[in-house]
């Protein structure tokens, strides 16, 4: 007993300097499990671990002009034979600058004819009018992404246009593909899809959208111009969600480009 009590004197300092380093690393144990634990839920059901914060900010940067081939793809499924750089137009005169790269399906069915048709009519015709008619400073850039997860393609074109004093708009639009069955998927399909609860997802976009609205009242009401978001537009119900679609490892993005219709690069993205 007295050889226990003398080892015990003689380690105090290293016995009390393991003790705060067990319980730091136990604190830290928490910490990490809280912030996990803590991840969206959705239907009840822990959502994949994801910073949706990063996926938000690093948005811009998923335009590659490819197919995302880290998407969840059939593994007998060859890229090129679906998505590929219809057009590359890169042309700078007096009066306008053009840098766009405008994807298209390269299997032909009654779906995607239908689909290639829509994306030359939105961005194909307004670069020939540019070229044809500009007459003020013009800028139109154009790039995409594709993702490929099981049978779904999701093909997502991102549009910044700038003519003379107006501010810029920034323009998002989305095409989800079944490959299996030769269609376009609707939001209650990719939801069905994911195994999302519709009440859930809008009660998500609702807290998403309030919350901004919120922040940016405080900005205005300082005098900051800011692009005010209308909480009560029908864009915001699940089924009228403009563009959606899935990209890297399944991720569901809502998008609210406000730049559609308006002069604004503003944007708002729901992610589970």
């Amino acid at each position: 007993m007295t050889n226990i009590k003398y080892f015990f004197q003689k380690n105090k300092m290293l016995i009390i300097i393991a003790g705060i380093i067990l319980v730091c690393s136990i604190a830290i144990a928490i910490g990490v499990y809280a912030q996990i634990t803590n991840k969206n839920v959705i239907g009840g059901s822990q959502e994949e671990y994801a910073d949706y914060e990063e996926l938000e900010s690093n948005f811009e940067d998923i335009f590659s002009n490819s197919i995302n081939k880290e998407a969840t793809a059939k593994m007998d499924i060859n890229y090129d034979d679906y998505i590929y750089c219809r057009y590359d137009i890169q042309e700078e005169k007096d009066g306008y600058k053009i840098n766009a790269k405008i994807p298209m399906f390269k299997i032909e069915t009654e779906t995607t004819k239908g689909i290639n048709q829509e994306i030359y009519n939105t961005f194909a015709t307004k670069i020939i009018d540019i070229v044809n008619n500009s007459v003020t400073s013009t800028i139109y850039e154009l790039s995409y992404v594709a993702y490929i997860n099981n049978n779904i393609i999701s093909l997502v074109i991102n549009c910044k246009y700038k003519d003379g004093a107006n501010p810029q708009r920034n323009i998002i639009q989305t095409y989800n593909y079944d490959i299996d069955n030769d269609k376009l998927l609707t939001i209650q399909d990719i939801l069905n899809y994911k195994n999302l609860n519709k009440s859930d997802v809008q009660n998500k976009i609702t807290e998403k959208i309030t919350g901004i609205n919120n922040q940016l009242k405080g900005l205005n009401s300082q005098g900051y111009n800011v692009y005010q978001r209308n909480e009560n537009d029908e864009m915001y119900i699940v089924d009228n969600t403009p563009n959606f679609f899935l990209g890297k490892n399944n991720y569901l993005y809502l998008v609210y480009a406000y730049g559609n219709k308006n002069y604004t690069t503003e944007m708002d993205l729901v992610i589970f």
